[in-house]
């Protein structure tokens, strides 16, 4: 019986959307953008901060690095070493192990040499993780210390697109980095540890291509451990934090390790740190979104009263209770959430899609957006589940105050009445319960969307800022590529100096190419940084403080010229500089210039004088031969660093970038700088070839997709608050028309009747206004860590937004109210 009341109560609700299409598309539409948004936003958040790590028993897995505050770093790199003695005393752990850092290999021989991203991890790493290859087996013991045999694992995606999806590739052989190295095994669809979009991976983590093999012991590891079952967190962390204290004693010449302390963390918490607040602060946003639409149905359902009230009086003169009235309108609502939400649904796969696109092309460098796990967002049962029960729930919400409304009608009144007269019964039921439940829809609108709107313009005005920083250098109209030279084949400074020197003329000699160089690393990509150990003159520094650091760059002569970097002092690189036997020289930036010579730009004068660097203490003293402007090496939102720079020829790069400055759009000339690469190195593939505007545009990835949602976010709902509060005026119109045929029968003027209607809009605004202004006021201090530059409590803001809505709100109110001003005095007095 109950079941078969239900589904009339649904045949009669889609009779009457029928009946009325325009209010019901309306309303399912505005439901779909908030439902689609939450489900959109809460798959992505159970994706990547929700759902447990794809590994047994992953709620076992943590993560340890070095944080050393004397140095003011945090989440370092630790030695081999420190690795060695953790295994050999920790008591927490059912494993232990490392990962390197992030480098680039070359696969030759069959096919076009190519350049793949490789990983370095301890031969444990499946054992901790719990994972078993697809194919072949993982490393063994032996093949994880230094000169053991030449074994690689490569990924699903490699082993189909390399090697044709041979079952039998476990034990082939491939030329990576013009090497021999045995193919044991193939990992898993879709594995990514320890980053996102590695090809192959090998033993030996503490190998580098990026340092000399002298260089092989010095911190580049991070820890990832296995914690046995009755082990907590504070446990681990207690036991680690004793062997630090132990580590540090048995090795006190090691100044570096000075006042470390260890991080251990869940690595789940590890993966999605900088994604986390992002990733609330959306949510908060769209649940805002559907609180607005919910609100604003809410408002056209109680306007739509206006014609139905008499319907309702009706049914409940022949016998209908209230309870009977109010399931009848909650089915209309119900039909209405199901509509919304079906829509949402497809709203939200387009949403995912787009973010996977996105995600995809954003492969964690340094500063560019990356969500872990976002690679398998789908519309699963769960997600599907939540949207469901997310339309039931929104369906309550926007229609209980209708119901609860439009179910208690004064029924001597309404049936004595007709036409607009009729919803008369309704104003005596809204002033029965000693409230505007209309107003107080549209006033939680106007303050929601003003929450929304300060956070967005918050964040718009902090990306504005962000782009407008210089980077000290003209970005345009570079083009950039990275090479990685074989360790085998070029095993010495003189190959790799000579790799450089003979490709660099050729890339300048391009048509339409003005300058050409090589560099290291790329502003805003990665850097390597060493210890300043001597500065003439100067006692030694304390290498346990950060200011003792410095970002080292190999480049060749012409660098500063074609990136337009400004010389300050001295003079750039010639050729002699970079020809072999040549004395050491050096360039420093103005930031390492204030840090060891205080008084500059005053005082002593920088040029002339002699630096030692840690990065290879067998030059010795190296003579500073100019200064040049700082640039943000880290980033547009990071200030610019110490730096010094040294002739290629000083200390060649196995991994470096080729940047070329052009006439005309850069990427033109990608395929001819190839051919030139080739024709010196007929197996050395380039890599990453992008404009040098696209990879700083990559560091603000995470910026521009937090502002681009949250401004989509908030002018959804300022169009939702400017509907409610143009519906809120509408139905007043309609509801005061006798009053005001009366006061236009007693001489009010046109333009008393439009203040009057105009004040009721903007009263019900500046309500909304100050409540959403206290609202942002607590709300945006959760963005701190988004914006730069700019105060989560910014007056300017703050100001200015409000003084917006009062506008764009009064505009709204301003259709409605003149058409009040139309009312025929005498037609309003007949009605009744």
């Amino acid at each position: 019986m109950i079941f078969e009341t239900v589904w009339q109560d649904i045949l009669y609700a889609l009779r009457t959307m029928r009946n009325n299409p325009a209010f019901a598309l309306t309303a399912v539409f505005t439901l779909a953008l908030g439902i689609g948004g939450n489900t959109a936003i809460f798959t992505v958040i159970r994706s990547v901060l929700l759902k447990p790590l794809a590994y047994r028993d992953p709620d076992r897995l943590v993560y340890l690095s070095i944080d050393n505050p004397r140095r003011n770093v945090q989440d370092a790199s630790f030695t081999e070493v420190r690795l060695k003695e953790m295994r050999s005393a920790a008591k927490s752990f059912d494993g232990l192990g490392a990962y390197g850092r992030p480098d680039t290999v070359t696969i030759s021989g069959s096919g076009e040499p190519e350049a793949l991203k490789a990983a370095r991890v301890s031969a444990n790493f499946l054992d901790i993780l719990g994972v078993q290859p697809a194919l072949g087996r993982s490393f063994r013991v032996e093949e994880d210390q230094h000169g053991g045999p030449p074994v690689a694992m490569i990924s699903s995606g490699l082993w189909k697109r390399r090697f044709g999806s041979d079952p039998g590739v476990a034990g082939r052989t491939a030329t990576l980095d013009s090497s021999t190295y045995t193919v044991i095994g193939v990992l898993p669809p879709g594995f990514e540890f320890p980053f996102a979009g590695v090809d192959v991976w090998f033993t030996r983590p503490s190998e580098w291509s990026q340092l000399p093999p002298r260089f092989w012991g010095i911190s580049i590891l991070t820890g990832f451990v296995r914690v046995k079952p009755q082990v907590s967190l504070e446990q681990a962390r207690a036991e680690m934090e004793v062997l630090n204290q132990q580590y540090m004693r048995a090795h006190p010449a090691n100044s570096m390790d000075v006042g470390t302390t260890m991080r251990v963390v869940w690595l789940k918490d590890r993966l999605v740190t900088n994604v986390r607040g992002m990733l609330w602060t959306l949510f908060g946003a769209v649940g805002f979104v559907l609180l607005i639409a919910c609100a604003n149905v809410a408002s056209l359902l109680l306007a739509r009263a206006t014609s139905r009230f008499r319907e309702f009086a009706v049914r409940a003169a022949l016998g209908a209770g209230r309870g009977r009235l109010i399931r009848q309108l909650l089915a209309e609502s119900l039909v209405l959430a199901v509509a919304g939400g079906a829509l949402g649904a497809f709203l939200a796969k387009w949403c995912l899609a787009a973010i996977k696109s996105a995600n995809a092309l954003s492969l964690p460098t340094v500063n560019g957006l990356y969500l872990p796990g976002a690679g398998g967002l789908r519309l699963d049962g769960a997600v599907l589940g939540f949207t469901v029960a997310l339309s039931i729930a929104t369906a309550v919400l926007f229609g209980l105050i209708p119901s609860l409304q439009i179910s208690r009608p004064d029924l001597a009144d309404v049936l004595r009445a007709a036409g607009a007269a009729a919803t008369r019964g309704f104003s005596g039921s809204r002033k029965a319960l000693g409230v505007n439940p209309l107003g107080l829809l549209v006033v939680g609108q106007v303050a929601l969307s003003i929450v929304l709107l300060v956070g967005a313009a918050l964040l718009i005005e902090s990306f504005a800022r962000v782009h407008s920083v210089d980077p000290g250098f003209h970005s345009a109209n570079l083009l950039t590529m990275k090479v990685t030279l074989p360790l085998v084949r070029y095993d010495t400074d003189r190959k790799k100096a000579a790799f450089f020197d003979e490709i660099v003329p050729r890339l300048e000699a391009l048509p339409g190419v003005r300058a050409a160089t090589m560099v290291t690393t790329l502003p805003s990509t990665t850097w390597i940084r060493t210890n300043i150990t001597r500065v003439e003159g100067h006692p030694p520094l304390d290498a346990t403080q950060p200011t003792s650091y410095a970002v080292i760059q190999s480049v060749t002569p012409g660098y500063f010229h074609t990136l337009g970097i400004p010389l300050r002092r001295g003079r750039e690189f010639a050729a002699r500089d970079n020809a072999p036997g040549a004395p050491p020289v050096m360039m420093i930036n103005e930031s390492l210039a204030r840090i060891l010579w205080q008084g500059y730009p005053g005082g002593e004068n920088p040029v002339g004088r002699h630096i030692s660097e840690g990065y290879d203490k067998l030059v010795g003293w190296i003579e500073v031969v100019g200064v040049v402007a700082d640039i943000h090496e880290g980033g547009l939102a990071f200030d610019a660093v110490p730096e010094f720079y040294l002739p290629s020829t000083l200390h060649p790069p196995q991994n470096a970038y080729l940047v070329l400055r052009t006439d005309g759009d850069p990427l033109r000339f990608a395929g001819a700088a190839r051919k030139e690469v080739l024709a010196v190195d007929a197996d050395q593939p380039v890599s990453d070839i992008k404009t040098m505007a696209t990879v700083l545009e990559t560091t603000l990835g995470q910026r521009r997709l937090t502002m681009l949602l949250l401004g989509t976010f908030a002018a959804v709902a300022l169009l939702l608050a400017i509907v409610g509060i143009y519906g809120a005026i509408a139905y007043s119109v309609a509801q005061r028309i006798q009053e005001v045929g009366i006061r236009r029968a007693l001489g009010a003027q046109q333009s008393d009747i439009l203040r009057l209607m105009l004040r009721q809009g903007l009263g019900l605004t500046l309500a909304g206004v100050v409540i959403g202004t206290g609202g942002a006021f607590a709300l945006t201090r959760v963005m701190k860590a988004m914006l730069f530059h700019v105060s989560a409590t910014d007056p300017a803001t703050f100001v200015g937004i409000a003084l917006l809505f009062i506008v764009v709100a009064l505009a709204a109110s301003y259709i409605p109210a003149r058409r009040a001003t139309q009312i025929d005095p005498m037609a309003a007095l007949r009605v009744g």
